[in-house]
C-alpha cells in the first residue's frame, strides 16, 4: 500500500508537470447514503466544481467559472460484508450557468469490495459508465462509455474521542469507445481528514486533485478545497 500512494503521488506530479492549464477552486460536496435492510441501500451525491484562479495567467474578470453540476441517486446491493453492486442514475451539466452548457445523463454499475489492512480500511471499486453526452451544434446525444477504477482508504486517527479519521483515494478513467484518443483521459485525486460530528454525520475537509485531457496534447489540472458533508440513516432499525 505504500508502494501505491508512492507511485500515485509520483505519477501525479510528473504528469502535473508537464500539462498547461492549472487553476484553484472550490469544491462543495453532499454525500448521503442510508440503510433499506441488511441487503439493500441507497446513495445520494451531489457537487459543484468552481475553478476560481489560474495559477499560471490570473485575471480576476475570467476565471471564476461554474464548470460543474453533478446529482447521482443509485441503489446498491450488499451481497456480503466485503463485496456490494451499485447501480445508479446521474445527471451532469458542464458551464452550468453559461450558454455554452453541456448537458449529460449517465448511468452506471459497479462492484466494490472493502477489506481491512491492519487498521486501515480499504476500498477498490470498479465502474462501468454509460454516458449520454447532448451536442448542441447537432442536436444529437451519442452514446459513450468508459470504465473507471478507484482505490481508496480510510485510517482512524488516534485522538481524544477517536472521532477523526484521515481518507484519501486515486481513480483513473479509461474510454473504452472504439479508437477513443487517448484511451487514459482523466484522473482524480483526493486526501482529507473527516470528523465524526455524531452518529450521523460527519464533516470532511480536503484537498481533491482532477485532471483531464482537453485535446491537443493539453491537460486541464484542478486543484480544488473540497467540503464534504457526509451523512447515513440506517432506516433498517426503524422497522424493527
Amino acid at each position: 500500500m505504500r508502494r501505491f500512494c508512492f507511485s500515485a503521488i509520483l505519477f501525479i506530479s510528473l504528469l502535473s508537470s508537464s500539462q498547461n492549464l492549472y487553476y484553484t477552486g472550490f469544491f462543495p460536496t453532499i454525500d448521503h447514503s442510508g440503510d433499506l435492510n441488511d441487503k439493500m441501500g441507497y446513495g445520494l451525491y451531489y457537487f459543484a466544481a468552481f475553478p476560481a484562479r489560474n495559477v499560471v495567467e490570473p485575471d480576476s474578470k475570467k476565471d471564476f467559472n461554474f464548470l460543474l453540476f453533478y446529482s447521482e441517486q443509485s441503489l446498491t446491493f450488499n451481497a456480503s460484508k466485503k463485496v456490494s453492486f451499485t447501480g445508479s442514475y446521474v445527471y451532469q451539466r458542464a458551464n452550468a450557468v453559461y450558454d455554452n452548457y453541456i448537458n449529460e445523463s449517465r448511468f452506471y454499475v459497479q462492484a466494490k469490495y472493502k477489506h481491512t489492512l491492519k487498521n486501515w480500511n480499504v476500498a477498490h471499486r470498479l465502474r462501468f459508465d454509460g454516458r449520454f453526452i447532448r451536442n448542441r451544434l447537432t442536436d444529437q446525444t451519442p452514446f459513450t462509455h468508459r470504465l473507471r477504477y478507484l482505490i481508496g482508504l480510510d485510517i482512524p486517527l488516534k485522538t481524544k474521542n477517536a472521532n477523526a479519521y484521515f481518507a484519501m483515494y486515486q481513480e483513473f478513467f479509461f474510454n473504452t469507445v472504439s479508437k477513443a484518443r487517448p484511451v487514459y483521459e482523466e484522473n482524480w485525486a483526493y486526501a482529507g481528514i473527516g470528523v465524526k460530528i455524531n452518529e450521523i454525520h460527519k464533516l470532511e475537509p480536503g484537498i481533491l486533485y482532477i485532471t483531464w485531457y482537453n485535446g491537443n496534447n493539453s491537460w486541464f489540472n484542478q486543484y480544488y478545497l473540497q467540503l464534504t458533508w457526509v451523512s447515513h440513516l440506517d432506516l433498517s432499525r426503524k422497522r424493527k
